[in-house]
């Protein structure tokens, strides 16, 4: 009888008030579980998406920062090296060989991998416009190794004889073919420069004033180590206007302890 009692009871007035209190508890444990599971994943894609964002703006900013100077530089060398091409000579350029990859852009293509709730699409796009431009830098570069692999030195004596004037003629050529291609590298450059500058203020974003300057007095202390006074005066112009955030008191502590 007790069981055909307990029966009775579980569908009593009290039996169903149980039953309904039961039920609420293992609802609310696995809602509470699942918004628990939900808070950890939700850290976890901030965490990541955080250290894209810096990797990110350490690729960028380090393009922004060198690479102007580096196209500056070219520019002047396709100067000289065209003045030597019209003048009916050429220079020995068997020595430009760059080995690849010759820049670090891994968190870019991490990035470009990511999920869409670490990077948005208008962030991946514009990402991608630089690594695309990254791309036509490495195969200009390629481009520059082969042409100067194909330099033949040919002796003042032999320069007069049949094959002489064949390898005159070859280098001659390569020599215009390489100054193009050296033409192509350094507005690659200036235009990578450009579109990094353009990217930062979304990335800066998306960190607090706080943050952001303890990110960009961390990557000045990396990327800087300058030797004298005469350097830090000349860099103190640019820093100041890349990195608004900033004031020189700060930059010029951060340029003091590149450690």
């Amino acid at each position: 009888m007790s069981r055909l009692e307990g029966s009775f009871k579980l569908f009593s007035k009290e039996g169903f008030k149980f039953l309904f209190l039961e039920l609420i508890i293992v609802f609310l444990g696995v809602y509470l579980a699942f918004l628990l599971q939900s808070y950890t994943a939700q850290k976890q894609v901030e965490s990541e998406k955080e250290k894209v964002l810096i990797g990110l703006k350490e690729d960028l900013e380090h393009f922004r920062l060198f690479f102007p100077g580096y196209a500056t530089n070219a520019e002047r060398l396709v100067q000289n090296w065209n003045e030597t091409y019209v003048s009916g000579n050429y220079s020995d350029f068997y020595s430009w060989r760059f080995i690849q990859p010759q820049y670090d852009y891994t968190a870019i293509e991490y990035a470009l991998e990511a999920d869409a709730d670490v990077i948005d699409f208008e962030l991946n796009s514009s990402v991608s416009e630089v690594y695309q431009e990254l791309q036509k830098l490495q195969h200009t570069e390629l481009l520059i190794t082969e042409i100067a692999m194909k330099y033949v030195r040919v002796p003042m004596e032999l320069r007069n004889e049949p094959a002489g004037k064949i390898n005159e003629a070859n280098n001659m050529l390569n020599f215009r073919l390489f100054i193009d291609r050296a033409v192509d590298r350094h507005r690659i450059m200036n235009r990578i420069a450009e579109l990094s500058g353009n990217v930062l203020p979304d990335i800066n974003s998306s960190f607090s004033p706080d943050e952001l300057k303890a990110i960009e007095v961390e990557l000045i202390a990396k990327e800087l180590n300058l030797a004298n006074e005469q350097q830090v005066q000349a860099y103190l112009p640019m820093l100041l206007n890349y990195f608004p955030n900033l004031n020189e008191e700060e930059i010029r502590a951060a340029l003091n302890n590149p450690d």
